[in-house]
Protein backbone atom coordinates (compact mmCIF):
# COMPACT_ATOMS: atom_id res chain seq x y z
CA UNK A 1 0.00 0.00 0.00
CA UNK A 2 4.29 6.11 -2.81
CA UNK A 3 3.70 5.25 0.85
CA UNK A 4 1.90 2.14 0.26
CA UNK A 5 4.29 0.35 -1.97
CA UNK A 6 7.29 1.89 0.53
CA UNK A 7 5.34 -0.27 3.48
CA UNK A 8 4.63 -3.58 1.32
CA UNK A 9 8.07 -3.45 -0.07
CA UNK A 10 9.69 -2.57 3.42
CA UNK A 11 7.41 -5.27 5.37
CA UNK A 12 9.48 -7.95 6.74
CA UNK A 13 8.50 -11.47 7.49
CA UNK A 14 7.86 -13.29 10.58
CA UNK A 15 10.63 -14.96 12.29
CA UNK A 16 11.59 -18.72 10.95
CA UNK A 17 14.45 -20.87 11.40
CA UNK A 18 15.88 -22.69 8.73
CA UNK A 19 14.78 -25.97 7.75
CA UNK A 20 15.97 -28.12 5.14
CA UNK A 21 13.46 -30.58 3.53
CA UNK A 22 14.52 -32.76 1.10
CA UNK A 23 13.26 -33.14 -2.51
CA UNK A 24 14.46 -35.41 -4.86
CA UNK A 25 12.83 -34.27 -8.29
CA UNK A 26 14.15 -31.70 -10.86
CA UNK A 27 12.47 -28.29 -10.51
CA UNK A 28 11.94 -24.90 -12.09
CA UNK A 29 11.46 -21.52 -10.03
CA UNK A 30 12.58 -17.86 -10.50
CA UNK A 31 15.52 -17.35 -9.03
CA UNK A 32 15.32 -14.25 -6.36
CA UNK A 33 18.19 -12.56 -8.41
CA UNK A 34 16.27 -12.76 -11.86
CA UNK A 35 15.07 -9.97 -13.71
CA UNK A 36 11.71 -9.05 -14.02
CA UNK A 37 10.18 -10.88 -16.90
CA UNK A 38 13.24 -13.27 -16.82
CA UNK A 39 11.74 -16.80 -17.14
CA UNK A 40 13.67 -19.77 -15.55
CA UNK A 41 16.72 -21.20 -17.20
CA UNK A 42 16.75 -24.27 -19.01
CA UNK A 43 18.28 -26.92 -17.89
CA UNK A 44 19.91 -30.71 -19.66
CA UNK A 45 16.93 -32.15 -17.93
CA UNK A 46 15.54 -34.75 -20.84
CA UNK A 47 11.93 -34.35 -21.92
CA UNK A 48 12.22 -30.12 -20.57
CA UNK A 49 10.90 -29.54 -24.36
CA UNK A 50 7.08 -30.83 -23.38
CA UNK A 51 7.88 -29.36 -19.61
CA UNK A 52 4.18 -27.79 -19.07
CA UNK A 53 4.33 -23.64 -18.49
CA UNK A 54 2.81 -21.62 -15.87
CA UNK A 55 3.36 -17.47 -15.91
CA UNK A 56 2.60 -16.23 -12.87
CA UNK A 57 1.77 -11.80 -11.97
CA UNK A 58 3.87 -11.46 -8.51
CA UNK A 59 5.30 -8.50 -6.08
CA UNK A 60 9.13 -8.18 -6.11
CA UNK A 61 11.17 -8.24 -2.96
CA UNK A 62 10.40 -10.86 -0.17
CA UNK A 63 6.88 -12.32 -2.37
CA UNK A 64 9.73 -13.72 -4.70
CA UNK A 65 11.32 -15.75 -2.24
CA UNK A 66 7.76 -16.99 -1.15
CA UNK A 67 6.96 -17.63 -4.33
CA UNK A 68 10.20 -19.36 -4.94
CA UNK A 69 9.45 -21.66 -2.05
CA UNK A 70 6.21 -22.47 -3.12
CA UNK A 71 7.31 -23.47 -6.84
CA UNK A 72 9.49 -26.05 -5.22
CA UNK A 73 7.75 -27.39 -3.09
CA UNK A 74 5.03 -27.81 -6.10
CA UNK A 75 7.82 -29.25 -8.31
CA UNK A 76 9.03 -31.49 -6.03
CA UNK A 77 5.38 -33.33 -5.15
CA UNK A 78 4.01 -33.11 -8.60
CA UNK A 79 4.84 -33.26 -12.49
CA UNK A 80 7.08 -30.66 -12.88
CA UNK A 81 6.26 -27.05 -14.21
CA UNK A 82 8.68 -24.42 -15.84
CA UNK A 83 7.65 -21.28 -13.93
CA UNK A 84 7.74 -17.60 -15.75
CA UNK A 85 7.78 -15.93 -12.69
CA UNK A 86 7.10 -11.89 -13.33
CA UNK A 87 8.24 -9.62 -10.30
CA UNK A 88 6.50 -6.28 -9.85
CA UNK A 89 6.63 -3.37 -7.61
CA UNK A 90 2.75 -3.08 -6.04
CA UNK A 91 1.53 -0.30 -7.78
CA UNK A 92 2.78 -1.68 -11.43
CA UNK A 93 1.57 -5.11 -10.59
CA UNK A 94 -1.86 -3.72 -9.89
CA UNK A 95 -2.03 -1.65 -12.98
CA UNK A 96 -0.52 -4.58 -15.10
CA UNK A 97 -2.96 -6.94 -13.81
CA UNK A 98 -5.61 -4.91 -14.65
CA UNK A 99 -4.40 -3.64 -17.82
CA UNK A 100 -3.54 -7.52 -19.04
CA UNK A 101 -7.35 -8.45 -18.03
CA UNK A 102 -8.79 -5.70 -19.96
CA UNK A 103 -7.43 -6.84 -23.00
CA UNK A 104 -8.35 -10.34 -21.91
CA UNK A 105 -4.33 -11.26 -22.10
CA UNK A 106 -3.53 -14.68 -21.52
CA UNK A 107 -0.29 -13.73 -20.67
CA UNK A 108 -0.65 -14.53 -17.27
CA UNK A 109 -1.99 -17.84 -15.63
CA UNK A 110 -1.72 -16.98 -11.87
CA UNK A 111 -2.55 -13.65 -10.37
CA UNK A 112 -1.14 -12.54 -6.66
CA UNK A 113 -3.22 -9.95 -5.46
CA UNK A 114 -3.62 -7.94 -2.60
CA UNK A 115 -7.06 -7.74 -0.16
CA UNK A 116 -8.03 -4.34 -1.99
CA UNK A 117 -7.72 -5.48 -5.90
CA UNK A 118 -10.20 -8.39 -4.81
CA UNK A 119 -13.49 -7.22 -5.45
CA UNK A 120 -12.72 -5.01 -8.82
CA UNK A 121 -11.13 -8.64 -10.08
CA UNK A 122 -14.32 -10.48 -9.32
CA UNK A 123 -17.20 -8.25 -10.29
CA UNK A 124 -15.13 -7.99 -13.75
CA UNK A 125 -15.16 -11.30 -14.20
CA UNK A 126 -11.70 -11.28 -14.60
CA UNK A 127 -10.81 -14.90 -12.79
CA UNK A 128 -12.36 -18.70 -12.83
CA UNK A 129 -14.04 -20.18 -10.22
CA UNK A 130 -11.50 -22.65 -8.29
CA UNK A 131 -14.47 -25.08 -7.31
CA UNK A 132 -13.65 -27.52 -4.12
CA UNK A 133 -11.11 -25.78 -2.21
CA UNK A 134 -9.74 -26.77 1.74
CA UNK A 135 -9.35 -23.72 3.81
CA UNK A 136 -9.32 -25.71 6.88
CA UNK A 137 -7.01 -23.53 9.42
CA UNK A 138 -7.71 -20.31 7.63
CA UNK A 139 -9.45 -17.65 9.79
CA UNK A 140 -13.30 -17.70 8.47
CA UNK A 141 -13.32 -13.39 7.47
CA UNK A 142 -9.68 -14.25 5.78
CA UNK A 143 -11.55 -17.35 3.71
CA UNK A 144 -14.56 -15.63 3.16
CA UNK A 145 -12.43 -12.19 0.95
CA UNK A 146 -11.58 -15.08 -1.53
CA UNK A 147 -15.25 -15.93 -2.23
CA UNK A 148 -17.79 -13.50 -4.15
CA UNK A 149 -21.40 -14.33 -4.07
CA UNK A 150 -21.06 -18.01 -2.89
CA UNK A 151 -18.21 -18.81 -5.11
CA UNK A 152 -14.17 -19.47 -3.82
CA UNK A 153 -12.27 -17.31 -6.90
CA UNK A 154 -9.02 -16.46 -4.78
CA UNK A 155 -7.26 -18.62 -1.55
CA UNK A 156 -5.39 -16.44 0.57
CA UNK A 157 -0.95 -17.72 1.16
CA UNK A 158 0.71 -14.45 2.80
CA UNK A 159 -0.66 -13.57 5.80
CA UNK A 160 -0.07 -10.26 7.52
CA UNK A 161 -1.73 -8.38 10.51
CA UNK A 162 -1.45 -5.13 11.98
CA UNK A 163 -1.67 -5.03 15.91
CA UNK A 164 -0.17 -3.42 19.55
CA UNK A 165 3.04 -4.68 20.67
CA UNK A 166 3.99 -3.70 24.14
CA UNK A 167 7.23 -4.10 25.76
CA UNK A 168 7.12 -6.15 28.87
CA UNK A 169 10.48 -4.89 30.82
CA UNK A 170 9.91 -1.46 30.11
CA UNK A 171 5.92 -1.27 31.55
CA UNK A 172 7.51 -3.43 34.43
CA UNK A 173 9.85 -0.16 35.14
CA UNK A 174 6.34 1.72 36.10
CA UNK A 175 5.00 -1.34 37.39
CA UNK A 176 2.02 -1.90 34.26
CA UNK A 177 1.17 -5.42 32.33
CA UNK A 178 -0.27 -6.18 28.86
CA UNK A 179 -3.07 -3.03 28.74
CA UNK A 180 -6.58 -4.23 28.01
CA UNK A 181 -8.04 -0.93 26.36
CA UNK A 182 -7.44 2.19 25.06
CA UNK A 183 -7.37 4.09 28.18
CA UNK A 184 -4.76 1.43 29.27
CA UNK A 185 -2.49 2.27 26.18
CA UNK A 186 -2.92 6.20 26.50
CA UNK A 187 -2.23 6.01 30.65
CA UNK A 188 0.57 3.54 30.45
CA UNK A 189 2.27 5.42 27.19
CA UNK A 190 1.92 8.65 29.61
CA UNK A 191 3.35 7.15 32.55
CA UNK A 192 6.38 5.55 30.40
CA UNK A 193 7.25 8.94 28.75
CA UNK A 194 7.12 10.76 31.87
CA UNK A 195 9.18 8.64 33.79
CA UNK A 196 11.81 6.92 31.12
CA UNK A 197 12.07 9.76 28.28
CA UNK A 198 14.36 10.48 26.88
CA UNK A 199 15.50 6.78 27.49
CA UNK A 200 12.20 5.33 25.86
CA UNK A 201 8.80 7.02 25.51
CA UNK A 202 5.59 5.57 25.89
CA UNK A 203 3.90 5.27 22.03
CA UNK A 204 4.56 5.41 18.86
CA UNK A 205 3.49 3.86 15.19
CA UNK A 206 3.65 4.74 11.46
CA UNK A 207 2.34 7.98 11.34
CA UNK A 208 3.51 8.95 7.16
CA UNK A 209 0.99 5.95 6.51
CA UNK A 210 -1.49 6.76 9.70
CA UNK A 211 -4.31 5.40 8.02
CA UNK A 212 -3.48 1.88 7.09
CA UNK A 213 -0.89 1.65 9.48
CA UNK A 214 -2.83 2.88 12.86
CA UNK A 215 -6.62 4.55 12.41
CA UNK A 216 -8.05 1.29 10.81
CA UNK A 217 -7.01 -0.59 13.39
CA UNK A 218 -8.41 1.19 15.87
CA UNK A 219 -11.81 2.28 14.13
CA UNK A 220 -11.74 -1.66 13.79
CA UNK A 221 -11.55 -2.12 17.76
CA UNK A 222 -13.79 0.26 18.66
CA UNK A 223 -16.84 -1.79 16.52
CA UNK A 224 -16.48 0.54 13.83
CA UNK A 225 -16.05 -0.35 9.90
CA UNK A 226 -14.39 1.87 6.95
CA UNK A 227 -16.56 0.11 4.48
CA UNK A 228 -19.64 -2.39 5.01
CA UNK A 229 -18.27 -6.08 5.37
CA UNK A 230 -21.63 -6.65 4.21
CA UNK A 231 -20.88 -5.39 0.40
CA UNK A 232 -17.24 -4.79 0.94
CA UNK A 233 -17.32 -1.23 -0.94
CA UNK A 234 -20.33 0.99 0.89
CA UNK A 235 -18.14 3.45 3.14
CA UNK A 236 -18.84 3.75 6.80
CA UNK A 237 -17.39 6.65 8.49
CA UNK A 238 -20.32 8.51 9.29
CA UNK A 239 -20.30 7.41 12.58
CA UNK A 240 -19.13 7.91 16.13
CA UNK A 241 -16.88 5.20 16.22
CA UNK A 242 -14.83 6.82 13.30
CA UNK A 243 -14.50 10.20 15.15
CA UNK A 244 -13.56 8.40 18.44
CA UNK A 245 -10.91 6.82 16.82
CA UNK A 246 -10.03 10.22 15.59
CA UNK A 247 -9.46 11.45 19.26
CA UNK A 248 -7.54 8.11 20.12
CA UNK A 249 -5.29 8.46 16.88
CA UNK A 250 -4.67 12.13 17.99
CA UNK A 251 -4.40 11.82 21.84
CA UNK A 252 -1.78 8.60 21.06
CA UNK A 253 0.66 10.95 19.01
CA UNK A 254 0.66 13.79 21.90
CA UNK A 255 4.36 14.91 23.01
CA UNK A 256 3.80 13.47 26.72
CA UNK A 257 2.78 10.20 25.16
CA UNK A 258 5.12 9.45 22.03
CA UNK A 259 8.31 9.37 20.52
CA UNK A 260 9.45 12.37 18.86
CA UNK A 261 9.86 10.58 15.63
CA UNK A 262 6.51 9.32 15.93
CA UNK A 263 4.82 11.78 12.99
CA UNK A 264 8.36 12.06 10.82
CA UNK A 265 9.68 8.64 10.74
CA UNK A 266 12.42 8.25 7.98
CA UNK A 267 11.36 4.87 7.34
CA UNK A 268 9.92 1.90 8.33
CA UNK A 269 13.12 0.37 9.37
CA UNK A 270 14.11 4.05 11.38
CA UNK A 271 11.08 2.92 13.25
CA UNK A 272 11.74 -0.53 13.71
CA UNK A 273 14.81 -0.11 14.69
CA UNK A 274 13.46 1.84 17.35
CA UNK A 275 11.82 -0.97 18.62
CA UNK A 276 14.21 -3.15 18.60
CA UNK A 277 16.66 -0.68 20.75
CA UNK A 278 13.93 -0.38 23.64
CA UNK A 279 13.12 2.82 22.86
CA UNK A 280 9.12 2.39 22.43
CA UNK A 281 6.90 0.50 25.04
CA UNK A 282 3.53 0.36 23.31
CA UNK A 283 2.67 0.76 19.39
CA UNK A 284 0.94 -0.24 16.10
CA UNK A 285 3.37 -2.55 13.92
CA UNK A 286 2.42 -5.00 10.93
CA UNK A 287 3.89 -8.75 11.57
CA UNK A 288 7.18 -8.08 9.77
CA UNK A 289 8.15 -4.80 11.35
CA UNK A 290 9.03 -6.96 14.81
CA UNK A 291 10.46 -9.66 13.08
CA UNK A 292 14.19 -9.32 14.57
CA UNK A 293 12.84 -8.96 17.76
CA UNK A 294 14.32 -11.88 19.85
CA UNK A 295 17.45 -11.79 16.80
CA UNK A 296 19.95 -10.76 19.30
CA UNK A 297 22.56 -9.78 16.50
CA UNK A 298 19.70 -7.56 16.07
CA UNK A 299 17.52 -6.46 19.10
CA UNK A 300 18.33 -5.41 22.45
CA UNK A 301 15.27 -6.40 23.75
CA UNK A 302 15.59 -10.23 23.24
CA UNK A 303 12.79 -11.74 25.28
CA UNK A 304 10.49 -8.63 25.93
CA UNK A 305 8.28 -7.41 22.77
CA UNK A 306 5.04 -9.65 23.01
CA UNK A 307 2.02 -9.04 20.42
CA UNK A 308 -1.48 -8.64 21.10
CA UNK A 309 -4.79 -7.76 18.69
CA UNK A 310 -5.34 -4.11 19.37
CA UNK A 311 -7.63 -4.16 22.36
CA UNK A 312 -11.12 -1.89 22.47
CA UNK A 313 -15.16 -3.13 22.54
CA UNK A 314 -13.34 -6.19 20.78
CA UNK A 315 -9.83 -6.93 20.39
CA UNK A 316 -8.62 -6.88 16.58
CA UNK A 317 -5.98 -7.10 14.30
CA UNK A 318 -6.20 -5.64 10.49
CA UNK A 319 -5.78 -7.69 8.12
CA UNK A 320 -3.68 -7.49 4.88
CA UNK A 321 -3.57 -10.89 3.43
CA UNK A 322 -2.40 -11.34 -0.26
CA UNK A 323 -4.65 -14.03 -2.48
CA UNK A 324 -3.25 -16.41 -5.23
CA UNK A 325 -6.21 -16.60 -8.35
CA UNK A 326 -6.44 -17.87 -11.90
CA UNK A 327 -6.57 -15.34 -15.02
CA UNK A 328 -9.87 -16.00 -16.57
CA UNK A 329 -8.47 -15.74 -19.85
CA UNK A 330 -5.52 -18.70 -18.81
CA UNK A 331 -5.05 -20.80 -21.29
CA UNK A 332 -3.65 -23.83 -19.04
CA UNK A 333 -6.32 -23.10 -16.03
CA UNK A 334 -6.64 -26.75 -14.90
CA UNK A 335 -2.81 -26.81 -14.00
CA UNK A 336 -3.12 -23.65 -12.53
CA UNK A 337 -6.03 -24.00 -9.80
CA UNK A 338 -4.12 -27.30 -9.16
CA UNK A 339 -0.83 -25.15 -8.36
CA UNK A 340 -3.01 -23.01 -6.38
CA UNK A 341 -4.81 -25.65 -4.60
CA UNK A 342 -1.33 -26.93 -3.62
CA UNK A 343 0.75 -24.21 -2.42
CA UNK A 344 -2.05 -22.93 -0.37
CA UNK A 345 -2.05 -26.42 1.27
CA UNK A 346 -0.91 -26.96 4.91
CA UNK A 347 2.62 -28.79 4.21
CA UNK A 348 3.11 -26.42 1.63
CA UNK A 349 3.17 -23.39 3.77
CA UNK A 350 4.87 -24.71 6.52
CA UNK A 351 7.55 -25.62 4.07
CA UNK A 352 7.93 -22.02 2.48
CA UNK A 353 7.55 -20.83 6.52
CA UNK A 354 10.80 -22.40 7.07
CA UNK A 355 12.32 -21.98 3.60
CA UNK A 356 11.23 -18.11 3.29
CA UNK A 357 9.51 -16.93 6.02
CA UNK A 358 6.11 -16.58 4.62
CA UNK A 359 3.47 -15.24 7.17
CA UNK A 360 1.25 -18.07 6.50
CA UNK A 361 -2.72 -17.87 6.76
CA UNK A 362 -3.42 -21.18 7.77
CA UNK A 363 -3.36 -20.22 11.38
CA UNK A 364 -2.77 -23.96 13.04
CA UNK A 365 0.43 -23.73 11.44
CA UNK A 366 1.35 -21.78 14.24
CA UNK A 367 0.06 -24.43 16.71
CA UNK A 368 2.51 -26.82 14.99
CA UNK A 369 5.28 -27.65 18.09
CA UNK A 370 7.62 -27.36 15.41
CA UNK A 371 7.09 -24.10 14.47
CA UNK A 372 6.48 -22.70 17.55
CA UNK A 373 10.23 -24.23 18.99
CA UNK A 374 11.33 -21.98 16.38
CA UNK A 375 9.86 -18.76 17.07
CA UNK A 376 8.74 -17.61 20.55
CA UNK A 377 5.94 -15.02 18.86
CA UNK A 378 4.10 -18.14 16.88
CA UNK A 379 1.37 -18.72 19.91
CA UNK A 380 0.90 -14.90 19.80
CA UNK A 381 0.51 -14.74 16.20
CA UNK A 382 -2.49 -17.59 16.46
CA UNK A 383 -4.51 -15.35 19.23
CA UNK A 384 -3.83 -12.31 16.86
CA UNK A 385 -5.15 -14.23 13.43
CA UNK A 386 -8.21 -15.25 15.47
CA UNK A 387 -9.00 -11.52 15.75
CA UNK A 388 -8.54 -10.83 12.18
CA UNK A 389 -10.69 -8.77 10.74
CA UNK A 390 -10.47 -7.31 6.81
CA UNK A 391 -11.11 -3.66 6.31
CA UNK A 392 -9.37 -1.87 3.37
CA UNK A 393 -11.67 -3.98 1.01
CA UNK A 394 -12.77 -1.80 -1.42
CA UNK A 395 -10.89 -1.09 -4.67
CA UNK A 396 -10.87 2.42 -4.36
CA UNK A 397 -8.95 2.67 -0.89
CA UNK A 398 -5.21 2.10 -2.56
CA UNK A 399 -6.17 5.50 -4.79
CA UNK A 400 -7.44 7.74 -1.53
CA UNK A 401 -4.85 6.66 1.39
CA UNK A 402 -2.51 9.18 1.20
CA UNK A 403 -5.28 11.57 1.12
CA UNK A 404 -6.81 9.85 3.89
CA UNK A 405 -3.94 9.84 5.84
CA UNK A 406 -2.96 13.86 5.04
CA UNK A 407 -6.97 14.67 6.99
CA UNK A 408 -6.01 12.46 10.01
CA UNK A 409 -2.87 13.83 10.40
CA UNK A 410 -4.40 17.41 10.22
CA UNK A 411 -6.14 16.02 13.27
CA UNK A 412 -3.03 15.20 14.98
CA UNK A 413 -1.77 18.67 14.37
CA UNK A 414 -4.72 20.48 15.50
CA UNK A 415 -5.59 21.98 12.46
CA UNK A 416 -9.20 19.87 11.60
CA UNK A 417 -11.73 18.63 14.51
CA UNK A 418 -12.19 14.77 14.99
CA UNK A 419 -16.10 15.62 13.70
CA UNK A 420 -15.01 17.41 10.95
CA UNK A 421 -12.27 15.09 9.67
CA UNK A 422 -14.81 12.26 9.41
CA UNK A 423 -17.22 13.94 7.83
CA UNK A 424 -14.57 14.77 5.42
CA UNK A 425 -13.43 11.64 4.77
CA UNK A 426 -16.39 10.06 4.74
CA UNK A 427 -17.63 12.51 1.83
CA UNK A 428 -14.10 11.56 0.12
CA UNK A 429 -15.14 7.39 0.35
CA UNK A 430 -18.67 8.54 -1.02
CA UNK A 431 -17.51 10.77 -4.09
CA UNK A 432 -15.07 8.57 -5.43
CA UNK A 433 -17.22 5.34 -4.96
CA UNK A 434 -19.99 6.65 -7.09
CA UNK A 435 -17.34 7.73 -9.42
CA UNK A 436 -16.10 4.16 -9.88
CA UNK A 437 -19.60 2.84 -10.00
CA UNK A 438 -19.64 0.92 -7.25
CA UNK A 439 -22.76 2.87 -5.33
Amino acid sequence: MAQKMTRRQALYLAVAASLAIGGGLTYFFLQPTQQPGQASSPTQTSGQATRPKLTVLGRSAYHQEIHAALMEYYNNKKQPVEFNYVPKGYSEAYQTAVLAMRNRSSDYDVLYLDEPWLYEFYVNGWLSPLGDVDTSGVPQLIAEMGEYRGTVYALPITGNFNFLFYNEALLAKVNESRPKSWDDVLRISEEVTKRLAPGAYGWSSNYPNVASDLYISVLLSLGGYLFDPKDRVTPMLDSSEAVEALKIVRDLASSKRAHPKTTSWSSLTEYSDAILNGEIALGAVWSGWVKDVDNPQRSKVVGQIYIVPMPGKRPVSQTGVWYLAVSAYSKNQDLAKDYIKTVTSYEAQKYAYFKAGLPVTRINIYEDPEVQRSSRLAKMFVEIAKAAVPARTSPIYIKLEPELSSIINKVVLGQLTPEAAAAQMQKLLLEESKKAGLL
